[in-house]
């Protein structure tokens, strides 16, 4: 999840919160026959928003369109601000995380959890979150805290395999540091990855925001939770593990590596 997806991010995101189908003022019932004389007739029939549009109106009177476009507009603007916040934290995690730890033997190593480390992502994306109101430091102080522990989480919890194909039959007593061969991160796993399902990640959003009954909050957690678990995925299928430098002992020379190790390299997933 490249900063180049941000864009992608939040229109996920967006999309998801469209579709809940917010009207303002929530449930709204009509006021009476009289009801239409306390405005002008240009009032009572205003274009409405955009089907797209993350609220919408029960009626097309101006006030109630306004409203609707205005608090659209707002949310929108913290969306695309959260979002690109989150995406700048991954690629600068993606920038300073590594395998510090493998097995190695003969060519192949294997990586368990406990291995990688990484920057938290919590301070990351709180550093260019929006926090211009109250309300949106709360938002996005529970998003980040969230985020941030799941993540941790899937971090902790990776594990996967290496490849050195000359650490089969190294001709020096020592193998001289060598990068793995490109691995795709899809094809690691981590038990800690049940912390980033929509479900778990929008509960621990309102977990950390614990203001029961605050309008939208949970439409605005979901949407961002369900958002960021699909592009989660493409993150996985899109990264790389590379250039983690292994080295070791070879007992009998020509001979495979035995209890080998790796140092440490930041930028090891791109």
């Amino acid at each position: 999840m490249p900063a180049t997806q941000a864009e992608a991010l939040s229109t996920t995101a967006k999309h998801y919160f469209s579709g809940r189908g917010i009207k303002l003022p929530m449930q709204w019932k009509s006021m009476g026959s009289q009801y239409p004389d306390a405005f002008r007739p240009a009032e009572l029939s205003t274009p409405a928003n955009m089907p797209r549009s993350l609220f919408h109106e029960p009626t097309l009177n101006k006030y109630h369109t306004q409203a609707a476009n205005t608090l659209g507009r707002e949310y929108e603007q913290y969306i695309d601000g959260i979002c690109r916040s989150i995406s700048d934290a991954v690629a600068k995690w993606m920038q300073n995380a590594s395998v510090v730890a493998a097995t190695i033997m003969g060519p192949v190593g294997n990586v368990l959890p406990g291995s990688v480390i990484g920057p938290v992502l919590e301070p990351m994306i709180m550093a260019s979150a929006p926090q211009a109101t109250a309300s949106e430091f709360k938002y996005s102080t529970a998003i980040a805290a969230a985020l941030s522990s799941g993540w941790l989480e899937w971090q902790q919890g990776l594990c996967g395999v290496l490849s050195y194909p000359g650490f089969a039959a190294a001709a020096t007593a020592t193998a001289p540091p060598t990068p793995n061969v490109a691995v795709p991160l899809i094809t690691w796993s981590s038990a800690g990855e049940a912390g980033l399902s929509p479900q778990v990640l929008a509960k621990a959003m309102e977990h950390r925001f614990n203001e029961p009954g605050a309008l939208h909050a949970q439409t605005l957690f979901d949407a961002v939770a369900r958002a960021f678990h699909i592009h989660f995925q493409t993150f996985k299928s899109t990264t790389t593990v590379v250039n983690v430098i292994g080295t070791g002992p070879v007992p009998m020379v020509p001979g495979p590596v035995a209890s080998g190790t790796v140092i440490p390299t930041p930028g090891n997933f791109i």
